[in-house]
């Protein structure tokens, strides 16, 4: 056999063997106030030579890892944050590519973690995409605070008609049939009739 075409099938058989040896075994995906943050982990060191990634008009976030595979079930355990709308895992024969369905990027960073098995990419949103969400997020907590408001206020009533009737009632048993009025009704109907204006034409207007 020539010597050159067995050294060329040997080279051909063991790059064959060992070019898709890079298992992802873990994909973590956080989101920032001003984008998103993807750490991509495997059972082996992985270079961010090995990465490429890019955005399309289409919505997509793609990152392809040449040399991997991953097992695409992986995509059922991977925790999403609302802003991603989709994640997609695919492999190929050389690559595995990693898709994510997100608002417009700006930007995308490739930083390789302390742990040499990790590789994160930083995804930054223009300004007038975050815009939005910071306006959803400032609504959403305000409507937390009125809810909360309202439930203190009710509380608060609650506990006034309740020591208002105690007293009013202990007041009218104190008498004994006497003419002197106690403090108890006065102190009582007192916080019972505050307590009716202040819901019935001050609070009622807020």
């Amino acid at each position: 056999m020539n010597p050159f075409k067995y050294y060329f099938f040997s080279a051909l058989f063991i790059s064959q063997t060992f070019a898709v040896n890079i298992k992802i075994t873990d994909i973590k995906i956080n989101s920032k106030k001003n984008g998103i943050f993807l750490t991509i982990r495997s059972n082996q060191p992985l270079p961010r030579e090995t990465a490429t990634g890019w955005y399309s008009e289409n919505g997509w976030f793609y990152t392809t890892i040449m040399d991997a595979q991953i097992d695409t079930n992986l995509v059922e355990s991977i925790n999403t944050p609302t802003i991603v709308k989709k994640v997609s895992l695919h492999n190929t024969s050389e690559s595995v590519q990693i898709s994510l369905k997100v608002p417009p990027i700006e930007i995308h960073d490739f930083f390789e973690s302390d742990n040499p098995n990790e590789l994160m990419i930083a995804l930054r949103f223009p300004l007038s995409s975050i815009d939005p969400i910071l306006a959803e997020a400032q609504s959403a907590y305000k409507s937390n605070i009125d809810m909360q408001t309202a439930l203190n206020y009710n509380q608060i009533r609650n506990s006034l008609l309740l020591v208002g009737t105690s007293l009013s009632v202990a007041g009218i048993i104190s008498r004994d049939g006497q003419d002197i009025k106690r403090w108890e009704l006065f102190t009582g109907l007192g916080l019972l009739i505050a307590t009716y204006l202040y819901d019935r034409y001050i609070q009622l207007n807020k």
